[in-house]
């Protein structure tokens, strides 16, 4: 339970939690969570009403003392005393205006010794542009002044975070380190402005530099799905240690097996994990974001999350186009032309293309490897533009 949940207009309420997931093989325990109205989570989500007068926007905000200061390297810059807030608007401009939604696990593991990128995955339902930035002292720490950011780590307006940890050049860490990190994701209007805000707050830790983690070779990208339909997304990871390695989701959208299931085969060292998704009526127009971990045998992790909308709009998604040449793993010399098979759709409408080309599968629709839209069809059978 979390006590003394401040609704910004001078109201406190004990917000109920259920645990999805726990992660005690750390320093940290960390445990994944759900909140709700009551205790019997017959209510998904907070609701509260609002007095009817002339206030526009509010700040929800919790706190209590104290965050872990063990192995926390940026920990006395910062503070123990732990804080977290959203912004909302209930009338005015952005009256009508759905904030974004975000998720990261409490740990990200970072292997020592390595340059490492990881993209911070959020969704917004109005399909609002949205920006990241660190966040401050007062959001996060109950605090002022300035956040420090773990030493030398960078995040781009996009999500995407960078930091090279390398003993040549990077920024000198140990194993079991702790860094932590906090950032607001923002829908902004055209100016700038920011209509609402969440915040992301979690920790990266550092492990073994001989211990690699494992990768995804197969990840899909944010999607949409409509309500009364069924979609079926497909991850696939290996680990250079050659034992294939445990695929699992930190947060699955619902713990109703007739709206979230998933299996796992394993083949030759790769795991294949496959996820069925029917969203339920009350989803609809909302956004997640849902947290995939692979484990290889010594429980060293590689994090990624994707993005799903939930329509209440009935769309047919069209027919992948089928690559024709190359074949795969085909040897081939530059320039390269590819020749597709063109996509189908059963509601008839427009298909468009964007191609990428990634040397990490794991990135497609990231920082890493954000694509180009194909508008001219001089090397693609048919034409992509028809």
């Amino acid at each position: 339970m979390i006590k003394n949940f401040s609704w910004g207009d001078g109201e406190t309420s004990n917000i109920y939690v259920k645990v999805l997931s726990r992660d005690n093989a750390s320093a940290i325990d960390t445990i994944t969570t759900e909140s709700g109205d009551n205790a019997s989570f017959t209510t998904e989500g907070l609701t509260h009403t609002y007095a009817d007068n002339a206030t526009t926007e509010y700040v929800i905000s919790w706190n209590s003392c104290c965050r872990v200061s063990t192995d926390v390297q940026n920990s006395s810059a910062n503070g123990t005393s732990w804080r977290s807030q959203t912004k909302v608007n209930i009338r005015g401009t952005y009256s009508g205006n759905s904030s974004p939604v975000s998720a990261v696990p409490a740990i990200v593991r970072i292997q020592d010794n390595t340059s490492f990128a990881y993209q911070v995955s959020a969704s917004d339902p109005d399909g609002d542009t949205l920006s990241y930035r660190w966040g401050t002292k007062a959001e996060f720490f109950s605090s002022s002044g300035s956040f420090t950011q773990p030493t030398g780590m960078t995040l781009s307006p996009s999500g995407l975070i960078q930091w090279d940890i390398r003993n040549s050049g990077g920024q000198a860490t140990v194993e079991d380190d702790y860094w932590v990190a906090v950032i607001m994701v923002s829908d902004n209007d055209s100016s700038g402005n920011e209509k609402s805000y969440i915040p992301v707050d979690f920790f990266f830790k550092v492990t073994d530099p001989s211990n690699a983690a494992p990768a995804f070779t197969k990840f899909p990208e944010d999607s949409t799905v409509s309500l009364g339909s069924t979609k079926i997304f497909t991850i696939k990871s290996t680990d250079d240690s050659g034992t294939a390695p445990t695929i699992s989701v930190l947060n699955p959208p619902s713990d109703n097996s007739s709206v979230w299931d998933n299996t796992t085969s394993t083949s030759g060292g790769e795991t294949t994990f496959t996820i069925t998704f029917a969203p339920d009526s009350i989803m609809g127009d909302t956004s997640r974001v849902v947290n995939i971990r692979s484990t290889d045998a010594a429980g060293m992790t590689k994090d990624q999350s994707f993005g799903i909308f939930i329509s209440t709009v009935s769309n047919a998604d069209p027919t992948a186009p089928i690559l024709q040449y190359p074949l795969h793993e085909d040897n081939v010399t530059s320039p390269v032309r590819f020749r597709f098979a063109g996509s189908t759709d059963s509601d008839g409408d427009t298909v468009s293309y964007t191609l990428y080309i990634c040397d990490d599968p794991g990135f497609v629709g990231s920082g890493l490897c954000a694509g180009t839209s194909v508008t001219a069809g001089g090397n693609f059978v048919p034409p992509f533009n028809q």
